[in-house]
């Protein structure tokens, strides 16, 4: 008995692996071969896919708008005033932030911009305590980059620690989760000497390039604590990639932009929202579910998923609407960037390594409510699945029954008709890149001395490069990891170089 339901296990979890990866592949398969033999049906699946796509567009295009003008309408809010007056569970003097930087190699010049970032927001230092991850396995370069930063910032902060997590511990990767599960237990036991209940306490797990505004703590520990339900949320900032936009080429603003627009429509669903690179959590929801898993690579979205299933379906995202800067993908050349950009979306698309997690988590779990299993699920399937293979169906596939449907086909209406519809379908569509480019200039950055004018301009037609870079560097990067998880083939955790041209 115990063999024969270990085996149905091991069934179960490869079908969950092979599930994604499968349906994609068999669609953009399916369609090649059908456009030869069935090509007017391909030819309506087009039409109705191309529609699809516009109304789509359409709905995305106005729940940006709207997260747009959340995010200016509470631009200048004074969140500390709002804490201090606030009446809530907690007092806002008595809350305070873990910060965590889990950092391989990269350079000073990166942690002081985000550690000066930390350093100068309105929140009270003393209840700020920050942890940078260092790896054992980087050697004296990481001792000096250590010693150095605890001598700048350690009289900025109520704690202020630096740890070298050791290499080969059992049951890790090396990844970012297994830095960072050092870094906050060693914090943990500082503040726990100090008498700071863990209740009292949220955790902020950063990249390391990750740069807060001013109001960043305040706003956090103003929805924290008049929050109804406080310990059953992450707290997700919106990523803007920011630190260095203005040096990166077009393809990799538009890769970058592209994301920071999607979190931006993801925050006006909440109920579809998963936390994602750096967030905010409480320390009471991490110890719950036994910190993050130290051997996977997409540690961001698995947290959420950990608690969700620990609270048997009682968890959610908060959205913030406020910002937290980033980098966009930039390496010393042109192919190296393209080379970081393709492994960054490659990176984040190996988030369908969850989709096995939660699939059988939710088969077990009987206390879940069955309409939270099945929604979650569907969108988790259904957004990765759209991700490989949409941009590939409108850019390569929907021209195929012309081209390879036969003469009878060529010769119907619906033949002659079909470029012209999807071309005007897509059009319609594309006309959604307008309100991209407009909102680009709202949200970006000072231009930095030594960038001129003209770079305005590439702000602009960087967009027309979006059918190419949804194909090559989104729908692929997506399918590399579906395929890779269906043949069980792991992804390594891959650090994306962070490189600034000097001022």
């Amino acid at each position: 008995m115990y063999k024969i339901e270990f085996n149905l296990t091991q069934v179960r979890a490869s079908f969950w692996q092979i599930l994604p990866g499968l349906l994609s592949w068999s669609t953009l398969i399916g369609l090649v071969v059908l456009s030869f033999t069935l090509p007017f049906w391909v030819a309506i699946f087009i039409i109705v896919f191309d529609m699809y796509i516009l109304i789509r567009a359409v709905y995305m295009s106005v729940h940006l708008v709207h997260a747009y003008r959340r995010l200016r309408h509470l631009k200048d809010v004074d969140w500390l005033t709002k804490a201090k007056r606030a009446t809530g569970h907690l007092s806002w003097s008595r809350v305070h932030h873990i910060v965590i930087i889990p950092t391989y190699d990269e350079s000073l010049d990166v942690l002081r911009t985000t550690l000066d970032g930390l350093k100068n927001t309105d929140f009270i230092k003393n209840n700020m305590h920050v942890v940078v991850g260092f790896e054992a396995r980087v050697g004296d370069i990481a001792k000096k980059k250590a010693q150095t930063v605890t001598q700048e910032y350690t009289q900025h902060f109520g704690t202020f620690l630096t740890t070298m997590h050791p290499d080969g511990l059992p049951g890790e990767k090396r990844v970012k989760s297994a830095n960072a599960n050092w870094a906050v237990k060693a914090m943990e036991k500082k503040l726990a000497a100090k008498g700071i209940n863990t209740k009292q306490i949220l955790v902020s797990n950063f990249d390391s390039d990750t740069v807060v505004g001013q109001g960043y703590f305040s706003y956090l520990t103003y929805i924290f604590i008049t929050h109804p339900d406080p310990y059953h949320v992450s707290y997700q900032p919106l990523p803007m990639y920011h630190n260095n936009v203005w040096d990166a080429p077009a393809f990799s603003r538009v890769v970058a932009t592209g994301s920071t627009f999607w979190q931006m429509i993801e925050s006006t669903r909440p109920e579809r929202l998963v936390t994602f690179s750096s967030h905010s959590m409480t320390l009471q929801a991490l110890k719950d579910v036994g910190y993050w898993q130290p051997n996977i690579v997409s540690e961001d979205s698995r947290i959420f998923w950990q608690c969700l299933v620990r609270y048997d379906g009682h968890y959610r995202a908060e959205p913030l609407y406020t910002t937290v800067s980033m980098d966009a993908a930039l390496g010393k050349s042109w192919w190296q960037t393209l080379k970081n950009q393709y492994k960054q979306k490659r990176r984040w698309a190996w988030g369908i390594e969850n989709f096995p997690y939660i699939a059988e988590r939710f088969l077990r779990n009987k206390k879940m409510p069955l309409r939270t299993k099945l929604t979650y699920i569907w969108r988790t399937l259904e957004g990765h699945y759209s991700w490989a293979t949409a941009p590939i169906i409108v850019a390569a596939l929907g021209w195929l029954p012309i081209i390879v449907g036969g003469p009878e086909f060529q010769i119907t209406t619906l033949s002659y008709n079909l470029p012209f519809i999807t071309r005007t379908i897509m059009t319609i569509a594309m006309t959604g890149l307008v309100l991209s480019g407009i909102l680009t200039y709202y949200l970006l950055p000072p231009k930095p001395r030594h960038v001129t004018s003209w770079r305005y301009l590439s702000f602009a037609w960087m967009w027309v490069l979006v059918p190419a870079i949804a194909t090559l560097l989104s729908a692929i990067p997506a399918l590399d990891s579906e395929t890779r998880l269906m043949l069980g083939r792991d992804l390594n955790f891959n650090v994306m170089q962070k490189h600034r041209k000097k001022a």
